[in-house]
């Protein structure tokens, strides 16, 4: 069980690394979420405009509870390092759907009953356990780290958008030139590294994190077009 939250923490050091584990104990779950439901068909080039668009709007949701949740609790010593400008998504993702979708999008582009449990989800641990809040910043974050240039290649190229309408409609995947994108995740992958939690505290972290590539792979299935 998590320790209530202090502003001096009082933790030991950790005997294994975090982001070491999160990486082993996820991977699985992690490649199962990458062919799931819509993902599968995005990378596979079959995904239509208004699906993605529908995944996009999805997202979004997550993104803007996550990150509402990190800049909530951004003097917390752990949450910190979580709340760099330059890893958050949802005014990117926002500008993307106003792009491709016009301003209308928030009431006419519905959110899946998975999304909703997340958003729920998210919520709760800015409440109760917010230290848990690592977990979910790694699953997304890490992942858009290291496959957001390779997706905003595919989606410019899939849905027609030249580089001058490209620019505004895949910000989402845009961290900046490649050494940017390696020097943020050398430092999220330092900042993990660096929490000095105890073997519970690790072992809820990943625990958490297994639950959100579970409940992304329930996202990308109910998003499927037919589901």
């Amino acid at each position: 069980m998590m320790k209530p939250m202090s502003s001096t923490p009082q933790y030991a050091a950790p005997a294994t690394d975090l982001p070491e584990r999160l990486r082993l104990e996820t991977r699985d779950l992690h490649t199962l979420s990458e062919r799931s439901g819509v993902m599968a068909s995005l990378i596979a080039g079959q995904l239509s405009r208004a699906d993605y668009l529908a995944l996009m709007r999805n997202l979004h949701a997550i993104y803007a509870a996550l990150e509402a949740a990190l800049n909530r609790h951004r003097a917390e010593p752990a949450l910190h390092v979580l709340g760099m400008p330059a890893l958050h998504r949802e005014a990117a993702l926002a500008g993307d759907l106003d792009a491709l979708c016009g301003p209308s999008w928030r009431t006419t582009l519905p959110l899946a009953p998975a999304t909703r449990a997340y958003v729920g989800r998210l919520q709760g641990l800015a409440d109760k356990i917010p230290l848990l809040l690592v977990a979910h910043a790694y699953v997304r974050y890490l992942g858009d780290l290291h496959g957001g240039q390779v997706l905003q290649r595919l989606v410019g190229r899939h849905y027609g958008l030249s580089d001058e309408d490209g620019a505004a409609g895949t910000r989402f995947y845009d961290f900046g030139p490649t050494p940017q994108v390696l020097a943020l995740r050398q430092q999220l992958r330092a900042a993990l590294g660096s929490l000095p939690f105890e073997g519970p505290e690790q072992d809820a972290v990943v625990a958490e994190a297994c639950w959100a590539f579970e409940q992304h792979q329930r996202l990308f299935a109910e998003l499927l077009p037919g589901a």
